[in-house]
């Protein structure tokens, strides 16, 4: 019988082990399904770009080289290491090129905080560590783009890796320390985090030792020396000291740009008057509790390094949305060593219970069924779809976040004109076109004060001030949220419409390339059907498709584009050519699309088909608040506005 128990013992200790390795596997794969997303960041525009410019010219940058408006103006590069080497790989392997390493680089910080969980004992030996490495992989997935902070988290990992084998293992390797924040500094302007870890684990070991002088602290020395060796010499060490400026509530930079901003506020989780659960920010907001609680309990027997290193990542992610990953790679090992249950204490039977092989067993086979639905949900893009993010599985240039089409556009027409651009363009826009742009997300470079200028002349109602300023021959922008300058262009009979597209337009003035034909309504509709008076009726009353279908393994598709382009229509005046579009999103969405139904009913609103635009508003407010929906309906009903003729 108790050899029978024992045989059992032993299953159950295989399977959980097997379980364990299962889990990683998931985890890893979750990691880099995540990973694999469409380009959509700006900055790496002109991250390319600088990259070619040094290896072309062979030199740094000193003032800025990309812009014709602040061209006096400091170019503190010290993301150059970075960009030199996505330059090489982009030249060699293009979009997936950059994506791929990328991952790579996202996947091996992970394998390194893994092995600073298991450190001192197997996964089979620590509890618990599963679902809080899940939350850990999902909140900082959001931040999963082509950046160079994807260098900093693997750095920031090496000398927690390497400062915790010395302190906890008498380890030895700190000479790589210096050499860790060499790279750093010529990669990344965040390598400040270095100082402040090295400092922390320095603070530590004087308050546990009882002296000022420990063996760490001449290479605490060597790691802060050792950053003046950059291109800048003392303007780059003192840089990160600039860009704390952005963190500051009253800075300009930190109130508008969407990074910037706390992870504290709940408005993610609603979407036009709709609660929505699953998104980035839930499961940040999971961890966050997690390791509150967890610090708390541990507060009796924390050690020095290990209070001030939670208390400042903690402070750091609170205030930027962009520093969710350090937290959660700086304080990750200590939340799952915290959590654990104390050896030689009695225990109640739930934490027993819990604690059990059996339990971690079944814990494992639940994240691992999370992380495979997730995957698939991440594939089929209905993860993003479902908290409406534009971004969406793959490699290439989203062009719904970036103007890689109207930029190629410009490109192959060889229009090298004098660009007036919105800011969000600028960095990209810098790789993709030869001349200089007016404004780029280079914060440090633009400068605060310019960029407030900037921002005022160009939201303006009236944008002769801001054209007489800087007297563009090609004006670009996102028209979806610049209405304005299409309604200006209207009046402004000195331009003409060149381009547009779901996402961008592109404007030209009158005698700069007339010999360029514009893009037109009918080529933009080319690709889509053509719906007759007759049809139209029983496309908007047809049903609705399933509600995100998580399990479903076919590509799911909202319509953005139609939605981008038939906004652009609309405020251009072309309602006929707005619904048409619409409609066709109406039939092309694999999953429920209650805005296209909102923008449909602006389109017959103003096409004086009432009824029927009554008729989309009440579809959008079945699952959505909208007050201007609800005053036309109101209106509407009143019969104090005419039906169109047209309309049966």
């Amino acid at each position: 019988m108790m050899a029978l128990n024992n045989e059992n013992t032993l299953k159950q200790k295989k399977f959980y082990a097997d379980s364990n390795k299962v889990t990683v596997f998931f985890l890893f794969g979750l990691i880099i399904i995540f990973s694999f997303r469409e380009i959509y960041s700006p900055d790496l525009g002109f991250h390319l770009r600088a990259g070619e410019w040094i290896l072309e010219n062979l030199k740094f940058p000193g003032k800025d080289m990309f812009t014709y408006t602040v061209g006096t103006h400091d170019y503190i590069d010290l993301h150059w290491l970075y960009q030199i080497t996505m330059a090489i790989i982009n030249k060699f392997s293009s979009e997936f090129g950059l994506v791929a390493s990328n991952t790579v680089v996202i996947a091996t910080s992970f394998v390194f905080i893994l092995l600073r969980i298991k450190r001192k004992q197997n996964l089979n030996e620590i509890s618990n560590w599963q679902f809080l490495f899940f939350f850990a992989v999902t909140s900082t997935a959001v931040l999963f783009e082509t950046r160079p902070h994807a260098f900093s988290w693997l750095y920031l990992n090496l000398i927690f890796l390497i400062l915790d084998d010395y302190l906890e293992l008498g380890k030895n390797n700190l000479v790589f320390l210096p050499i860790i924040m060499l790279l750093w500094t010529n990669t990344h302007s965040l390598f400040i985090l270095g100082w402040i870890v090295i400092g922390c684990y320095v603070l530590g070991l004087i308050w546990r030792d009882r002296k000022l002088w420990t063996p760490l602290s001449k290479y605490a020395l060597l790691s802060v020396l050792i950053c003046f060796v950059n291109p800048y010499f003392i303007n780059g060490a003192i840089y990160p000291f600039r860009q704390y400026q952005l963190l500051q509530g009253e800075n300009v930079f930190k109130n508008t740009i969407a990074e910037l901003a706390s992870p504290l506020s709940f408005e993610s989780y609603f979407f036009n008057g709709r609660f929505i659960l699953v998104q980035p920010l839930l499961w940040f907001h999971i961890f966050l509790i997690l390791s509150i609680v967890v610090f708390i309990k541990r507060l009796k027997r924390i050690q020095l390094h290990e209070l001030l290193i939670y208390l400042f990542f903690c402070y750091l992610a609170c205030t930027a949305v962009k520093n969710i990953g350090f937290f959660i790679f700086a304080v990750l090992p200590a939340t799952i060593k915290g959590i654990q249950p104390n050896d030689g204490v009695a225990h109640k039977p739930i934490v027993q219970w819990w604690n059990s092989e059996k339990t971690q067993t079944f814990t494992n086979l639940v994240i691992s069924a999370a992380s495979v639905i997730l995957m698939i949900a991440i594939i089929t893009d209905t993860y993003y779809i479902n908290y409406r993010s534009n971004e969406r599985f793959g490699f290439h240039y989203n062009n719904t976040i970036l103007p890689f089409k109207a930029a190629s556009f410009l490109r192959e027409n060889k229009l090298e004109g004098k660009v007036l651009n919105h800011f969000n363009f600028g960095g990209f826009l810098i790789y993709m076109l030869p001349q200089k742009i007016s404004i780029d997300g280079r914060n440090e470079v633009i400068g605060e004060d310019f960029y407030y200028k900037y921002s005022i002349l160009w939201n303006q109602i009236d944008k002769k001030p801001i054209i007489d300023k800087y007297q563009p021959e090609i004006i670009i922008f996102p028209h979806q949220n610049e209405f304005l300058w299409i309604h200006y262009f209207k009046k402004d009979t000195a331009w003409r419409l060149l381009y547009f597209d779901e996402y961008a337009a592109i404007y030209i003035k009158k005698g700069y390339a007339d010999s360029i034909s514009a893009v037109t309504y009918n080529e933009q509709l080319s690709g889509y059907k053509k719906i007759a008076e007759l049809q139209i009726d029983n496309i908007l009353k047809r049903e609705c498709p399933l509600n995100f279908p998580m399990l479903m393994l076919r590509k799911q598709y909202f319509p953005l584009y139609e939605m981008g382009l038939s906004t652009f229509a609309y405020y251009d005046d072309r309602f006929d050519e707005a619904i048409q579009i619409g409609l066709n999103g109406l039939l092309n969405s694999t999953v429920a699309c209650p805005e296209m139904y909102y923008d449909l009913g602006h389109y017959f609103f103003e096409n004086k088909e009432f009824e029927r635009a009554a008729y989309c508003y009440h579809r959008y407010l079945e699952t959505n608040s909208d007050d201007l929906a609800l005053a036309r309906i109101k209106l509407i009903a009143s019969g104090k506005i005419q039906q169109s003729q047209s309309e049966p």
